[in-house]
């Protein structure tokens, strides 16, 4: 039991945030994803275009 009561006194102390600074971490979170998801894609292109570009650059060295 006195585990239990000392997570409710813990939880009384908890600040909550307000419905605005919900709302602003919330599209925060948003900003975040799609920047790193734009970021992951322009990384996978210049990636796959390059590896695409150095087999095709190798291959006639080959036969």
């Amino acid at each position: 039991m006195k585990f239990i009561k000392g997570i409710i006194e813990e939880m009384k102390l908890t600040t909550w945030p307000t419905r605005q600074q919900s709302i602003r971490d919330f599209f925060q979170v948003i900003e975040y994803t799609i920047f790193f998801l734009v970021f992951i894609v322009v990384f996978d292109w210049i990636s796959k275009n390059g590896i695409t570009t150095a087999v095709n650059h190798l291959l006639p060295l080959l036969k």
